[in-house]
């Protein structure tokens, strides 16, 4: 490896789009990670909730979107979007723009001087002057305290189970009210799970009223990001602009724009199919044998086979265990996010961040794959003007 060789860590959409925009300015660049690992992990069965034009990979020059995925392939545009068309998708990507991954993971960044030093899970060990984070967002998974000390052969996060066959005629309960929850609601009960969605408040369904009902005009209301409701999300599709607003502006907004909800074609595979209690929480657990007993806000009980966790993801980089301590105490961070400066770039010189844990700085698009094209043409902008 070249000695001014860029590392890349993470091989997911934002991982690979970025590589992409580094490597087609010949800037020498190795990306560490299996490519759509995370994706290719989750149920075979579920579909993207993103539109089309906000599901693309980036390159500078669009040659490998995915229209043009298409294109090559012969075949349709699909939506919703099957995740395996989209893993597929991105497979293709890395094939085409980024050929050269290392699948090897990293066991420990740490500083080395002006730069860092890598040791790989094979016991390999590089140096490097500059690297991204792009590792998405499986190690934030969050657990609610009711469920923390409870056994993994009754409680699982909805990104963990790729087979819900096992389940069938089983008790289940599904805690959540966003898309993963309602998802991992349907596909249960269409495996003959016997489910009850459980979710602290209502359960919402996306209300894209504009964009069907206002012809060519529904480019005006809703940007190719897609990403919160009308207004809003012109915002948050420029997310250099994001950053400019106060912390507090940018925390209410960031809530506006991804409060959980469901996509409208999911609707019909929940209504009048799942059990659905609203504006309940599980308080406690209790184990009891090879079954749990929930107790809930609203002085119920339930006797369950089995609880899925829908409750998403909250993004900290103390999560991120291949960070040495040193290192880590050396990034400032607040509730967790690093602190970014307009090349998503770190208080550490030389360390970038991109995707979910860049939030904080410019705002929810970073936690959708759209949001992966202003990190990638930012941080090859950045390698350009240094050398």
């Amino acid at each position: 490896m070249e000695k001014n060789t860029r590392i890349v860590i993470g091989a997911g959409p934002y991982g690979l789009s970025i590589a992409a925009h580094l490597l087609a300015q010949g800037i020498p660049t190795q990306v560490f990670g299996k490519p759509m690992e995370f994706w290719e992990k989750m149920p075979a069965r579920m579909y993207l909730k993103s539109v089309w034009s906000a599901s693309t990979l980036f390159d500078p020059e669009g040659h490998y979107s995915l229209d043009r995925y298409c294109q090559v392939r012969g075949i349709g545009r699909r939506e919703p979007i099957p995740l395996s068309f989209f893993v597929e998708y991105g497979q293709w990507f890395q094939q085409q723009a980024v050929p050269d991954v290392d699948e090897t993971y990293v066991r420990l960044l740490e500083r080395d001087g002006n730069g860092f030093r890598l040791e790989l899970a094979d016991g390999r060990s590089l140096k490097t002057h500059s690297v991204v984070l792009a590792t998405g967002i499986a190690p934030f998974y969050h657990v609610p305290d009711f469920a923390r000390d409870l056994p993994a052969s009754l409680v699982a996060h909805t990104h963990v189970e790729t087979d819900y066959t096992p389940f069938q005629g089983k008790r289940v309960v599904v805690v959540g009210s966003g898309q993963s929850a309602l998802e991992t609601s349907a596909l249960l009960n269409e495996t003959g799970a016997q489910v009850e969605l459980i979710a602290r408040g209502p359960v919402i369904w996306i209300n894209r009223k504009l964009y069907d009902s206002t012809g060519p005009l529904k480019h005006i209301f809703y940007p190719p990001s897609d990403v919160g409701p009308p207004g809003l999300n012109w915002l948050v599709s420029f997310p250099l602009l994001f950053r400019k607003f106060p912390d507090t502006a940018r925390q209410v907004m960031d809530r506006r724009a991804v409060r959980p909800a469901g996509a409208q074609w999911l609707r019909p595979r929940i209504e009048n199919c799942v059990r659905v209690t609203e504006r309940t929480q599980v308080v406690r657990a209790e184990v009891r044998g090879e079954t749990l007993r929930l107790y809930l806000s609203d002085r119920t009980e339930r006797e369950i086979d089995f609880l899925f966790l829908g409750t998403g993801y909250r993004p900290d980089i103390r999560k991120v265990d291949y960070l040495s301590p040193e290192l880590r105490a050396q990034i400032q961070t607040r509730n967790g996010y690093p602190i970014l400066n307009q090349w998503f770039e770190t208080s550490v010189p030389g360390l970038h961040v991109a995707g979910a844990l860049a939030n904080h700085t410019f705002g929810p698009i970073c936690r959708f794959v759209a949001g992966a094209k202003v990190p990638a043409q930012q941080i090859a902008r950045y390698a350009r003007a240094e050398g």
